[in-house]
């Protein structure tokens, strides 16, 4: 590796590691606190200047940037291309998002009665990415979501042989639903694109990735709705209030507190040349709950629809997958909010103080009461 950037300390690089999911990893480990690197990332933003930092990574040396306008060349040049699991496809999925539409709606009546906590959010969730993604055969194979968090699991810390034998039983699963190619779903987009085909394993196992991962926001936003009443009332009647609040529940605590890329040339680096295929890590999770933000530690959805979002360099419009995602995410919660009216369980997320940092969605549950007979009301 190149010499000339600043490096941090093998400690440090455990540290960071301890703090940031690592690049490549789909979903948020538990217990891992991704605002406990902000007091790290300050010692070396003041070590340095604010230059990027070099670290010890699990797959080698990787490139750590802090400033924003660092930050903004990694996910703004084309010589930084998205890690396998971020690169989009091609697929003209908005054909598909009526129908993903009518799929969390009809997932979300089984949450509106009860006590519901993350287990039955994540399930019902599940079944829509399921459903999405393969098709009406898929609703019942809870096993493929579990080989898929097995899998997740077994290629960051397992040995070799225990991942490729997951990763074989899930291949072997996916297989078996995109043979079906069912009208309506993702899958069936697939086969009916002859230039996906070829990689519509790959593309399947990713968007049933992006979607199942969501399962966290929903649960989180949900319980924040349930805190802020006011909110919750507007959600109700507005889906642009309810998409920035889903927005919001993404901020405060992301599924994947870090992105990463990989240089697909040589790049120059304060008078460093990193070669191609060196990884780039964006802390963005650290970026939106900085303390410089006003908004950082509370529940905001206004920021998403005034502007103050947009001004951001970390809330920069995602991928046609982030954008359907949002837009079936957003359906189902409008869905439980028609039909019931959460209430908190406990003050985990009180309005009347700073949201904590990390959150543990085993004690996050809202009780669903019958709606209102005026709709006005909330």
């Amino acid at each position: 590796m190149p010499r000339g950037l600043p490096r941090a300390t093998v400690l440090e690089s455990l540290r960071l590691a301890a703090t940031l999911v690592p690049p490549g990893t789909p979903h948020a480990t538990h217990g891992r606190d991704p605002m406990r690197a902000r007091a790290l990332l300050a010692v070396l933003e003041s070590r340095f200047g604010g230059r990027p930092v070099l670290v010890r990574g699990l797959r080698g040396p990787a490139l750590l940037v802090m400033s924003k306008r660092d930050a903004l060349r990694v996910l703004s040049q084309d010589s930084y291309a998205p890690t396998l699991e971020e690169r989009p496809f091609g697929l003209p999925t908005d054909v598909l998002r009526p129908r993903f539409i009518e799929i969390a709606g009809q997932e979300a009546k089984e949450l509106t009665g009860g006590v519901v906590d993350h287990a039955r959010v994540s399930a019902c969730w599940q079944r829509v990415a399921r459903r999405c993604v393969y098709g009406e055969g898929a609703a019942e194979d809870e096993e493929l979501s579990r080989l898929l968090r097995r899998v997740t699991r077994a290629g960051r810390w397992r040995a070799r042989r225990r991942r490729e034998i997951l990763s074989g039983r899930y291949d072997t699963r996916i297989i078996d639903h995109l043979r079906r190619a069912e009208p309506g779903s993702l899958a069936g987009l697939i086969a009916e694109t002859p230039e996906a085909e070829s990689r519509g394993l790959m593309q399947a196992a990713y968007w049933l990735m992006g979607l199942g991962s969501t399962a966290a926001g929903i649960t989180q936003t949900l319980a924040l709705l349930a805190a802020h009443p006011t909110h919750r009332k507007t959600a109700r009647r507005d889906p642009e209030h309810l998409r920035a609040c889903l927005r919001e529940g993404l901020r405060l605590w992301p599924p994947v507190p870090a992105v990463s890329r990989v240089t697909t040339t040589e790049t120059e680096w304060y008078g460093t040349a990193l070669p191609p295929g060196t990884t780039v890590v964006v802390p963005i999770a650290v970026h939106q709950r900085s303390p410089r933000l006003p908004y950082a530690n509370t529940f905001t959805p206004e920021i998403w629809l005034d502007g103050t979002a947009a001004d951001e360099w970390w809330a920069r419009p995602g991928c046609d997958g982030m954008h359907l995602t949002l837009a079936v995410g957003t359906a189902f919660l409008s869905a439980i909010l028609r039909a019931a009216r959460p209430k908190p369980v406990g003050r985990l997320l009180s309005p009347h103080r700073p949201l904590p940092h990390t959150i543990d969605l085993s004690r996050l549950r809202v009780t669903m009461r019958p709606p209102r007979r005026d709709p006005a009301q909330g």
